[in-house]
């Protein structure tokens, strides 16, 4: 059951990269510069890793299936990390992350539109409970005002990251199983990185990317962002090394643990503490829709 761990422990630093993004990250006009730096760090580390293990840097004859899978991989999380990014900026951190378990309604909606494939009553019920929490916990809110239109315009952006992420785990599935955990995870994070950097130049924001090196007081904002490139290897590296021993829907069963993990940082770290029974019940409630649906 070693997949369950590395499971559990990508959910964890998946909540921890984010907390630290919110928090230490949240600065105007960066984000391209956090995706760019963040990926690149990560990605150096995967390839170094690989290297080490198999005493090579590549790997010969990748298939077309492998660069196929890996330029959709990259693309949907260069849309989704993006959208992420503004949503952290807005929105109350425990409110936000319960709505990454909408990813798991994929499992289901698409076979019922296009292959007349319907839910089992188990599965039924894992929606009726994930629907009923999204709407919960964004719409029975005792606050208005700023931070209420602040956490509804956040939840639009990361609604947007989940549906990018929904699709990422099959891609990934098949990009370790033609090569291996370390070099898809290498290849993948440099090619996001370098997305983020197609973005950093169309925008014009290269002079932003140059001050965090040249700018001694931004010496705290590089640390943080190299950490959260760590933290991204601990995540994604679990995540890939569980899907190369459990199927999809098992390791992301686990993995839709993660708005527990985030519920505590929001407590105990952000101390995000209004509508805590709201908070508590939608958040509960969506996990266990999302474990629901994707087991059965």
């Amino acid at each position: 059951m070693d997949w369950l761990l590395l499971a559990l422990t990508g959910a964890c630093a998946q909540a921890v990269g984010a907390a630290v993004k919110k928090k230490t990250l949240q600065t105007p006009g960066m984000n391209n510069a956090i995706g760019f730096l963040s990926f690149s760090c990560a990605g150096i580390i995967f390839w170094l890793l690989h290297a080490l293990n198999s005493g090579s840097f590549w790997i010969d004859e990748l298939s077309l299936r492998f660069w196929y899978m890996m330029l959709l991989f990259a693309g949907l999380n260069i849309i989704g990390v993006w959208f992420m990014y503004k949503a952290l900026d807005l929105a109350e951190f425990n409110h936000l992350m319960p709505f990454m378990t909408v990813t798991s309604l994929s499992l289901v909606i698409p076979p019922m539109i296009f292959l007349n494939e319907f839910p089992s009553l188990w599965s039924f019920g894992g929606i009726v409970l994930i629907v009923w929490g999204a709407i919960y916990m964004n719409y029975k809110s005792t606050e208005k005002g700023k931070r209420y239109y602040a956490n509804r315009k956040g939840v639009v952006y990361f609604l947007v990251t989940a549906l990018c992420f929904t699709f990422t785990p099959t891609a990934a599935k098949v990009m370790i199983q033609e090569s291996s955990v370390l070099f898809a995870s290498a290849i993948s994070h440099l090619l996001i990185a370098l997305g983020f950097l197609a973005i950093l130049l169309v925008l014009r924001e290269q002079p932003k990317l140059f001050s965090v090196f040249q700018d001694s007081r931004k010496r705290k904002f590089l640390v943080a962002v190299l950490f959260v490139g760590v933290v991204t290897v601990l995540e994604n590296g679990s995540i890939n090394a569980a899907l190369e021993e459990a199927s999809v829907a098992s390791v992301f069963a686990i993995k839709r643990m993660m708005p527990f993990f985030a519920f505590i940082i929001g407590i105990m770290y952000f101390r995000e503490r209004a509508d805590l029974r709201k908070k508590i019940l939608a958040t509960t409630f969506m996990v266990v829709g999302a474990i629901m649906l994707t087991l059965f």
